[in-house]
């Protein structure tokens, strides 16, 4: 599949005021995607992660949650060919996404990675919070509280404002469950490495699914190979 297929660019007119959004997650046989120690770097191939960098390229931002800015300190801008010949993404810094970080308690250190000037970066945080020490390394956006979280209605609103179309959800798992119990995700890519944890954090975590009578069935649109990676992408059936 052509990498618009993949993030679903055809559909992105599908939703109305709001981004269409793309969850991506990576993962071993046992649906773990961290260790118990919260390690996760890496569970899938160098094949796998490699598209994800074209992925993000094709969206407008890529947005994760304060656990995993916290665990993994990632820096979330696109790497093209300038940076690894293997990669094969064209994407110039002026037409890098931005780098979303959902932060309800302000918790990003000013020396975060995702704080540097290789894309842009907003940090959402709660109305109350005390982002004093981001104001002037991110662009600081303020959102109401929900039950767990952020609104997320509220941060795809805001997101929509700023001409982002295709969002690239890359979790954290209570994230990616508000997105998902909000019934706000509209693609799934899931990576699947041969391999087993056991024990650690699943994809979803949270969220308001409680019985088997509410399962979110999903159709399959695309099985591929990568390396020794399968790719999976699939489509949520509201």
């Amino acid at each position: 599949m052509h990498i618009s297929e993949l993030v679903g660019t055809d559909e992105w007119h599908t939703v109305d005021g709001r981004p269409f959004v793309v969850y991506k997650y990576a993962a071993t046989l046992d649906g773990r995607i961290a260790a118990a120690d919260s390690t996760s770097q890496w569970i899938t191939s160098a094949e796998s992660r490699a598209e994800v960098h074209a992925l993000r390229a094709a969206c407008q931002a890529t947005v994760v949650g304060s656990g995993t800015q916290q665990a993994d300190n990632p820096h979330l801008a696109v790497r093209s060919v300038k940076d690894d010949p293997n990669l094969k993404v064209a994407a110039p810094v002026d037409e890098q996404p931005w780098r979303v970080i959902v932060d309800t308690n302000a918790r990003t250190p000013a020396d975060a990675r995702v704080l540097d000037d290789a894309a842009p970066t907003m940090i959402a945080v709660a109305d109350d919070a005390d982002a004093s020490h981001l104001d002037s390394v991110a662009t600081v956006v303020r959102l109401p509280r929900a039950k767990v979280g952020l609104d997320v209605e509220a941060l795809l609103r805001e997101l929509h404002q700023r001409g982002v179309r295709g969002m690239f959800l890359e979790g954290g798992p209570t994230l990616a469950a508000s997105f998902v119990s909000a019934g706000l995700v509209d693609r799934i890519v899931a990576y699947i490495a041969p391999a087993l944890l056991g024990r650690g954090k699943s994809g979803l975590e949270g969220g308001t699914i409680e019985t088997i009578g509410d399962i979110l069935r999903c159709e399959l649109v695309d099985v591929a190979r990568f390396g020794p990676d399968v790719r999976l992408i699939a489509r949520p059936q509201h």
